[in-house]
């Protein structure tokens, strides 16, 4: 209990001597209205934040296995190591099975390969054969076409038109036997059985002679036609046999090819999976790429939401893991509100405070403003935009290690002698900035020329004088919804006491 008396006394002494600051140590006619005596003095227009001392370059160590994977080992946070030591080493059991199957995929898919290339020089070889038979059928079908109507044919109209002509020479002959056969049978030298035999020798002959042209006819007319006709289409045949034989052939052999395609694909893709599984079983044990101090990632990023890594924790794909600065140099990293960016301009000195050293102060310089609002502070706080800055510090002799905590102070401007006041002293009415000064019993609106802010004093470049007693809580225009003639101009500063609300007694808005 006593305990708890002690630091309730300690607080109101703190408020008391806030108040006391803030009030400018002097209080108008009215208690209730809080004042300040303007100041004459020095002034530091800045920007105060707090960041950490990093490395100026690292070597950052992230894990490259797909997916998550169970922390077997890691080595303990800010211990000295050395290259090649083992940093941290992955459950890789999982992929080790996997490399397995996918070696037995990979035999598979070179099997398939290459009975794919030798079941094409199979086809190739069939593809030939047909090519070869179907070609020598279209030789055999134009020599038989030429052999008919250069050697056949003629020779059976040859046979033909001998046989023509025997057979007439026969019958002049059997015709003159019977001219001489007649004449003897009158002189009585011939039997009429002997002249009806001579007689019927003729009739034989001319019917042999007519059987014969009879035969001529129908070589030239019918059988020359029907066997050029049959000759011709064994050649048409044996021509389009020959051409299917060469499609086929051609699809085939497209198709054996675009299977050897097909099974190279698969063969490249389980060979390339098979190679990007050892890879990953080599990357399932991080070593050190050079001398260093190990930092982890979450211990130097300071989120509490990240679990700090440990054996049996996890770690998913690109996730930073550990963090080995370089001896190259350290810089200091801060976070600026989105509201004090117009103040800050590379260049600017800085005075830096770090928390293992608080009796030193280090001179640092601005180097590098965000150009982005930070992504991590955004997700915290959607409405709040900060900027990463980045600064170049020179510690000198005292050994600062990165991940040090520290403060900044970011000046902008020096003044030795200049008129000042809180910043709530201050009000814009039309956007012109008005002070409210006393004037005996009464408070009058003041147009007043502003400086920089320091985001707790503010410069009065004209318009104000030192001793001075300013409002320091002014009032602003009031939200009158019923009144149709105030709703979109402010109401301009009145001269005299300001208006008071009578339920609080503040100073009530003109």
């Amino acid at each position: 209990m006593k305990l708890k008396y002690k630091i309730a006394l300690v607080g109101v002494v703190a408020a008391a001597g806030a108040a006391a600051f803030l009030l400018g140590g002097k209080a108008g006619t009215d208690a209730t209205i809080p004042t300040f005596t303007a100041l004459e003095g020095p002034l530091t227009i800045g920007i105060s934040s707090s960041g950490s001392v990093q490395s100026r370059d690292k070597v950052i160590l992230r894990s490259e296995l797909e997916g998550r994977n169970t922390i077997l080992y890691i080595v303990d946070d800010g211990v000295n190591v050395k290259a090649g030591d083992l940093l941290v080493e992955f459950d890789s059991a999982t992929l080790v099975e996997k490399r397995n199957d996918q070696e037995i995929t990979v035999n598979t898919a070179q099997g398939n390969l290459i009975i794919a290339e030798e079941k094409l020089e199979v086809t190739k070889g069939d593809c030939e054969a047909n090519l070869l038979e179907r070609e020598v059928a279209l030789t055999l079908a134009k020599m038989a076409l030429e052999k008919y109507e250069k050697g056949d044919f003629p020779q059976e109209r040859r046979q033909k038109e001998a046989d023509i002509a025997l057979a007439n020479e026969e019958m002049q002959r059997a015709a003159e036997k019977l001219e001489w056969s007649q004449k003897l049978a009158k002189e009585g030298f011939l039997t009429r059985t002997e002249l009806q035999a001579d007689e019927l020798a003729l009739s034989r002959k001319q019917i042999d002679l007519e059987m014969a042209r009879t035969k001529m006819n129908v070589l030239t007319n019918y059988t020359v036609h029907q066997e050029r006709a049959k000759c011709e289409t064994e050649l048409r045949k044996a021509t389009r046999a020959l051409a299917r034989v060469k499609w086929q052939n051609k699809s085939q052999i497209r198709q054996g090819e675009t299977e050897i395609v097909q099974r190279s694909h698969e063969y490249y893709r389980a060979t390339n999976r098979l190679a990007e599984l050892e890879f990953q079983i080599s990357k399932s044990k991080i070593f050190a790429p050079t001398n260093g101090v190990v930092l982890y990632a979450a211990t130097a990023r300071r989120r509490w939401w990240e679990n700090p890594l440990a054996a049996g924790e996890s770690a998913v794909q690109r996730q930073e893991l550990i963090y080995i600065p370089l001896d190259e140099g350290l810089i200091v990293e801060i976070m600026v509100p989105e509201s004090s960016l117009s103040k800050l301009e590379t260049g600017i000195m800085a005075n830096v405070k770090v928390d293992a050293f608080p009796d030193r102060t280090f001179l640092a310089r601005l180097t590098k403003i965000g150009i982005l609002p930070d992504a991590q502070s955004a997700r915290l706080n959607p409405d709040l935009k900060m900027f990463k800055c980045e600064l170049e510090c020179d510690f000198g002799d005292a050994v600062v290690r990165p991940g040090m905590s520290c403060d900044v102070e970011l000046v902008k401007e020096t003044y030795d002698k200049v008129v000042y006041c809180p910043i709530q002293c201050v009000t814009r009415i039309d956007g012109v900035p008005y002070v409210y000064v006393q004037d005996g019993s009464e408070w009058t609106p003041r147009k007043v020329e502003t400086g920089l802010d320091n985001n707790r004093m503010i410069h009065i470049v004209k318009g104000l004088k030192p001793g001075e007693v300013v409002m320091l809580a002014p009032p602003v225009k009031e939200d009158k919804s019923d009144a149709s003639d105030q709703k979109n101009s402010p109401e301009k500063p009145q001269a005299g006491k300001p208006q008071t609300d009578k339920k609080s007694k503040r100073p009530k808005a003109q």
